[in-house]
């Protein structure tokens, strides 16, 4: 037998495909022998992760069809078993696979006493079945407006869609949150469970929910850390976000009129608020570079420890200058820790499930409309963008209630995944949600008051609807 022949009866035989009995599991091995560079990239791993893989259908509509492998990994509990806890820290689009040893690095490594640590790659990422592709867009002239600038995004973004997806349009389409969880489920399998535990956060907490949302009876305790709204709609999280930076200008102006001494832009709020949203008006009209009046906007809404920063920014703008490092406000990806990421899983996943972003004329139109609301931070408009021509069919997710053991907690100050967020997925879904006075994007394992409450919930089941200090 070649050695191409004896790995692929090893997977074979691992899955339980050709008659195996799924009981007998997977077939486990040292990471390192089963993933080149795993040594480089883990460095903390001194042979102690085990990794193995796991087929899935690609199309869980057909069965019998072509066939996945998911890379998984593993750390054994280290005392009393109570079960397995998979997990994944966000993207879309990150490798996940070395998510055990991120338990081990924080407040809640006691978890490893009671639990098996189980990461694995989603499909499209990582050691998992992928595809990758690096299609550039020719380079375009400078824009001439904001407007222009937006549609050479959106073009470049159809093009590299148009592009990738032609390679192996079957794959890309099948790249969804919820054939991940599907996914999940097939290693609970795998590994011989009645359920399992799982720990998200960011992206990770969407993926946790439509796994409950599907397979609720097969969850035993399930941690979800600044959490995903319980629904894909790009305008509206493009929204969400501008609404969260427009609370924090007013402050900022107050602060500048009193301070007119200084930066000389108004001793009033409206005086400031003019001179401002003038400058933002000409930049969207005119861009100067990679600067446009979505730079206004991010300048004019920073936070109190940055108030100076922004103001002589500010007045490089008004000066004609350009301030050092200045960019415009942009899209921020979801998820910490990444190993490494795959932009075009990430697009796929938001673009097979997510709601608008097809449509340039409609994207612009509802970017108008919310600068007539948040007149500073209503023109992000990258979410709204990355779906350009995309050309499979959305397949939004509906998310029922469900019963099993669930903790939210979110984050009350930070922008990556606004509170609200987690405020409406507790509303659509259920469970307890706790409250973290901070601004730490999926920082609860790092808080001692959050950790601890996670150790005991893992442990007892015991959910929190109360508040925490945060990180200071």
């Amino acid at each position: 037998m070649t050695k191409t022949a004896a790995m692929v009866a090893i997977l074979v035989t691992a899955t339980g495909i050709s008659g195996t009995p799924a009981h007998a599991g997977p077939e486990w091995k040292p990471c390192a022998e089963l993933h080149d560079k795993w040594t480089e990239k883990v460095p903390e791993d001194k042979g102690e992760a085990e990794c193995t893989y796991v087929a899935v259908p690609l199309d869980y509509s057909k069965p019998d069809g072509r066939k996945l492998n998911i890379a998984v990994s593993r750390l054994k509990a280290k005392g009393q078993r109570r079960g397995v806890m998979l997990m994944n820290p966000g993207g879309p689009g990150f490798y996940a696979l070395p998510q055990p040893f991120s338990i081990r690095d924080s407040k809640i490594a006691v978890l490893e006493e009671n639990y098996d640590l189980i990461g694995f790659d989603p499909r499209g990422v990582g050691f998992s079945a992928a595809q990758f592709c690096d299609h550039q867009s020719p380079p375009s002239p400078p824009p001439t407006s904001a407007e222009d600038r937006a549609r050479k995004s959106f073009d470049s973004y159809a093009d590299s869609n148009k592009a990738c997806a032609a390679k192996d349009p079957e794959f890309l389409a099948q790249i969804t949150t919820a054939n991940t969880a599907r996914d999940m489920d097939k290693i609970r399998k795998a590994l011989g469970e009645q359920k399992i535990s799982f720990y998200g956060v960011s992206y990770g907490t969407f993926l946790g929910a439509i796994y409950r949302g599907l397979f609720d009876s097969r969850v035993d305790r399930m941690w979800l850390d600044s959490v995903m709204p319980p629904a894909l709609d790009m305008a509206q999280m493009d929204s969400d976000i501008a609404a969260l930076g427009a609370a924090d200008v007013e402050p900022f102006l107050k602060w500048l009129a009193a301070r007119d001494f200084e930066y000389h832009m108004g001793k009033t709020v409206a005086e400031v608020r003019k001179i401002l949203l003038d400058l933002r008006a000409e930049l969207d009209a005119k861009p100067r570079g990679d600067i446009d009046g979505m730079t206004v906007g991010g300048l004019a809404s920073p936070s109190p420890n940055r108030y100076a920063e922004s103001a002589r920014d500010l007045v490089t703008l008004l000066e004609g200058g350009t301030p050092p490092g200045s960019q415009p406000v942009r899209a921020q990806s979801f998820g910490v820790d990444g190993f490494q990421s795959n932009a075009l899983a990430a697009r796929a996943v938001f673009c097979n499930e997510a709601i608008g972003g097809r449509d340039f004329a409609d994207a612009w139109a509802k970017r108008q409309e919310r600068l007539a609301k948040y007149p500073f931070t209503g023109g992000y408009i990258d979410f709204s963008l990355w779906c350009a021509d995309w050309p499979f069919p959305t397949r939004p997710v509906q998310l029922p209630k469900g019963t099993s053991a669930l903790q939210l907690s979110g984050h009350l100050y930070e922008g990556v995944t606004p509170y609200l967020w987690a405020q409406r997925m507790q509303n659509t879904v259920g469970g307890a949600l706790l409250t973290i006075e901070d601004n730490a994007h999926s920082g609860a394992r790092r808080l001692s008051c959050s950790a601890d409450k996670m150790v005991v919930f893992f442990r007892t089941g015991r959910t929190d609807n109360g508040t925490c200090e945060g990180l200071s």
